[in-house]
C-alpha cells in the first residue's frame, strides 16, 4: 500500500509527499528495530535473572555438602582417634566392642566435597556468561569456582592414601563386621571378636603411622570446607543483592 502510494506521488511528481513517505518508512523501520532490540534485551534479563537463580541454589547446595564435609571429618578423625587410643591398651570411655570395630572401618574414610558446578559449566559451554553483565560479580563467581578447582590438587593424595589404608587393614576385621559397618549399623561383636580383631590390628606395624597420618588429611578438609564455605556464603550475599538492586 505504501509502495504504491509512494510510486503515484513520484509519477505524480509530489516531491513533498514522496519525503514525507520516505520520513514514515524510515522512522517506521526504526520503531520496529527498536521495538526487536527492546524485546531481546528483555528476554536477556530474564536469562540473566534465571541464570542467577540457578547460581544460587547450585551455592546453597555447596553450603550443604561442605558443612556434611566438616561433619565427616570430624566422624572419621574421632574414629582414628579411638582405634589410636585402642591400640594403646586404652579403652575409649562408652563404646561398645562393636562401636570400636566399626572405626577401623570409619578412620580410612576420606570425604571430597565437590562444588555442583552444573549452572556454570552451562554458562561457559554456551557461551551464555555474556548475559551476566556485572563483570565484577561475574568476576567473582570465576575465582569461587577456579578456587574449588585448585583444591583438587589434593584429590589422588588423599585417594591414594585412602586406598593405602584399606589395603593395610585388610583381614583385621571379620566379613561380617565389615558388612555392618558399611550399612552404616553397629555390628555384632562378641568379646572372643573383640580380643582377635585388636590382636589382629597390632600386628599391622603401620596402623598407628597411617592413622597419625590421616590426620593431616581430615584437617585440610576442614581447612578447605571453611574457606569455600566463607566464599559461598559471600557469592550468595552479591547475587542476592545484585537481583534485589534490579538486574
Amino acid at each position: 500500500m505504501l509502495l504504491r502510494r509512494v510510486t503515484e506521488h513520484a509519477k505524480a511528481q509530489n516531491w513533498f509527499a514522496v519525503g514525507l513517505d520516505f520520513i514514515i518508512v524510515v522512522v517506521g523501520v526504526f520503531i520496529g528495530i527498536e521495538v526487536a532490540n527492546w524485546n531481546q534485551a528483555r528476554q536477556e534479563r530474564q536469562e540473566e535473572r534465571r541464570y542467577y537463580g540457578q547460581l544460587l541454589v547450585d551455592l546453597k547446595t555447596d553450603l550443604e555438602t561442605l558443612a556434611k564435609a566438616a561433619r565427616l571429618a570430624d566422624l572419621y578423625d574421632a574414629a582414628a582417634q579411638q582405634v589410636l587410643d585402642r591400640l594403646d591398651n586404652k579403652n575409649p570411655s562408652q563404646r561398645s566392642p562393636g562401636q570400636l570395630a566399626k572405626a577401623v572401618h570409619l578412620a580410612g574414610f576420606i570425604y571430597i566435597p565437590h562444588a555442583s558446578r552444573g549452572t556454570y559449566d552451562e554458562l561457559i559451554s554456551t557461551g551464555n556468561l555474556r548475559f551476566l553483565r556485572n563483570s565484577r560479580l561475574k568476576s567473582q563467581i570465576a575465582h569461587y569456582y577456579e578456587g574449588f578447582e585448585r583444591d583438587r590438587q589434593w584429590d589422588s593424595l588423599l585417594r591414594d592414601q585412602q586406598s593405602d589404608y584399606w589395603a593395610d587393614t585388610a583381614g583385621i576385621l571379620p566379613r561380617p563386621v565389615v558388612r555392618a559397618s558399611v550399612r552404616a549399623g553397629e555390628p555384632s561383636v562378641t568379646a572372643q571378636e573383640d580380643l582377635a580383631i585388636w590382636e589382629r590390628a597390632r600386628s599391622h606395624a603401620r596402623l598407628p603411622n597411617m592413622l597419625i597420618g590421616m590426620a593431616a588429611h581430615q584437617e585440610r578438609v576442614r581447612r578447605d570446607s571453611e574457606l569455600h564455605t566463607a566464599r559461598a556464603t559471600e557469592l550468595i550475599a552479591e547475587i542476592e543483592r545484585h537481583l534485589q538492586d534490579g538486574a
